[in-house]
């Protein structure tokens, strides 16, 4: 430059490229690792709960491993009492600030891109005893699940069956963690007017609940009569 001037334009440029490749990467959301499809179909023994509920809500499960994603997600609904009323996604990685998410067929309508759910298997993303696979459901009450694998199988199971579990599913809309426990202390207290959560009344808060719902039933029986109905396979 003539004279020492500084060139502002040149200048400009130089520090937003050296931005650029500051910042490269820091805001890109990491992809989850698919592996590549197992020569042969193996099941999976896995246990599900739903993270930081006290005391534990949990299904034991069996599932074959070339469920889909997307068909999971249904088993999952329906295993563990959900009514299917909001988004939800699947992840990897223990690493809560760096978890690889997948995408769904909503998230491909909203412009974003990634690995989409229903194109990968579970056994594309578990296969050792241990592993795990995350499932986040209503963003907004914020419910996290954990699928654990117990064993690997293998003769698969022709379709997902739960050999057991704990506690009911909590009802959807009440508010998260801190809404369910509060919720779960009234039904278990005997219903106290005087102490009715969500600021309802008592007959209105047992109009809302769904029928014969408490926190501490749960029937393996009506869980695979449910899962039976479904159209997975």
């Amino acid at each position: 430059m003539p004279g020492g001037i500084v060139d502002l334009s040149m200048l400009q440029k130089l520090i937003a490229g050296a931005g650029r490749d500051v910042f490269a990467g820091v805001f890109d959301e990491p992809t989850p690792e698919v592996r590549a499809v197992p020569e042969r179909v193996r099941g999976f023994r896995v246990r599900v709960d739903l993270m930081y509920a006290k005391p534990p809500i949990w299904r034991r499960l069996v599932l074959p491993g070339d469920l889909m994603l997307d068909e999971l997600h249904v088993v999952l609904q329906a295993a563990m009492g959900w009514q299917d009323g909001h988004l939800h996604k699947f992840g990897v990685g223990g690493d809560r600030r760096r978890r690889a998410y997948f995408v769904t067929g909503f998230d491909l309508s909203e412009g974003d891109d990634g690995v989409v759910e229903d194109s990968v298997r579970l056994d594309q993303v578990v296969s050792d005893k241990g592993e795990r696979l995350f499932y986040d459901y209503d963003f907004g009450d914020g419910w996290e699940h954990v699928l654990v694998v117990e064993d690997v199988l293998d003769d698969p199971p022709s379709a997902p069956v739960c050999l057991t579990g704990r506690m009911a599913c909590p009802p959807e809309d009440c508010g998260g963690l801190g809404g369910y426990e509060e919720l779960a202390a009234w039904v278990r207290g005997g219903y106290d007017p005087r102490a009715t959560p969500m600021g309802l009344g008592a007959q209105e808060m047992r109009d809302w609940l769904p029928r014969d719902w408490h926190p501490d039933r749960f029937s393996v029986a009506e869980t695979n009569d449910a899962l039976a109905v479904l159209n997975t396979r």
